[in-house]
């Protein structure tokens, strides 16, 4: 009955007395097979969908161990002893910010960057399904969709750590930490969070020529960015939940779009731009604008 409320450690499938332990283990796992999938995975004679199903298993394995970590954002543990419990604790203890921030990192690491899925040109030729009418593999692109599965787990990521109920939970564990002790706070998430996604912007190299083969802004990094952005927009318009701390996300988040405008309007007029990054840059820029018009306009 406690896995839906805020304690990281009433949780299904992290089996270790450290989950953040346990969650590194795992992606020290998924490094190992992922690396052996074409040399020792598939076999002599197998069929190479063996190597598609093989990294299917890492990547399922990484999707859990994010999930895992996320939890630990804005968590409190909950005891269940009772006043004159020898030993006895109150009921609510904010997990530590120190533990919450190392969570928060962990999940930037094995979710945002293009390197997290380990997938190159010669794996990405190798995943393939085999064709049989008796199972759900006929319907299957041979084709893996590799665009639509890295966002699928970049996208969730975003949701487990800007969700409203989690920055609710920051928010409130805010208020529960006696001042003078450090404490994650709201600003803290948007700003490591924001930091992660336009890493980007921060490699430009005047006098280097970008271009659709070797942009600025990888394919994958334009997706995080675009799928970030629509996070931020919600919270900013305050579409996504009603609650006390509405408010103050919705302020925040709306700073963050304006600093990240800023920023978009001066790389975007840089030379030697490739098309796919200043069209994104472009687009985002004027997403940004529009959304932040919104905020002031009266519904009657």
């Amino acid at each position: 009955e406690d896995t839906g409320g805020p304690d990281p450690l009433a949780r299904r499938y992290d089996f270790s007395a450290d989950p953040l332990d346990y969650a590194n283990q795992m992606m020290g796992l998924v490094r190992k097979h992922r690396a052996e999938l074409l040399d020792k995975f598939v076999k002599d004679g197998q069929s190479w969908s063996r190597a598609r199903r093989g990294y299917l298993l890492t990547f399922s394995s990484q999707a859990r161990a994010v999930s895992m970590m996320a939890n630990w954002l804005g968590g409190a543990h909950v005891y269940r002893h009772r006043k004159g419990d020898p030993d006895g604790k109150a009921p609510i203890e904010v997990v530590p910010a120190e533990r919450q921030r190392k969570a928060l990192q962990f999940v930037i690491d094995n979710a945002f960057p293009d390197e997290a899925y380990g997938l190159t040109p010669d794996l990405l030729k190798h995943l393939t399904v085999d064709k049989w009418w008796d199972d759900d593999s006929a319907r299957e692109d041979p084709a893996w969709p590799v665009h639509d599965k890295v966002l699928g787990l970049q996208g969730s990521a975003l949701t487990y750590l800007l969700n409203p109920t989690t920055l609710g939970r920051v928010y409130d564990n805010e208020f529960r930490v006696p001042n003078g002790e450090d404490a994650i706070t709201l600003p803290e998430v948007l700003e490591t969070v924001d930091k992660a996604v336009w890493t980007s912007l921060d490699a430009y190299e005047d006098g280097k020529a970008y271009t659709a083969r070797q942009p600025l802004i990888s394919s994958f990094q334009r997706n995080l960015q675009r799928e970030y952005l629509d996070r931020l927009m919600d919270l900013a318009n305050g579409t996504t939940k009603a609650s006390p701390a509405q408010k103050p996300v919705s302020d925040l988040a709306a700073m963050r779009l304006d600093q990240i405008r800023v920023r978009l309007d001066e790389t975007k007029n840089k030379e030697g731009l490739d098309p796919y990054s200043k069209a994104h840059l472009v687009e985002s820029a004027k997403r940004i604008s529009k959304t932040l018009d919104a905020r002031y306009v009266i519904q009657k």
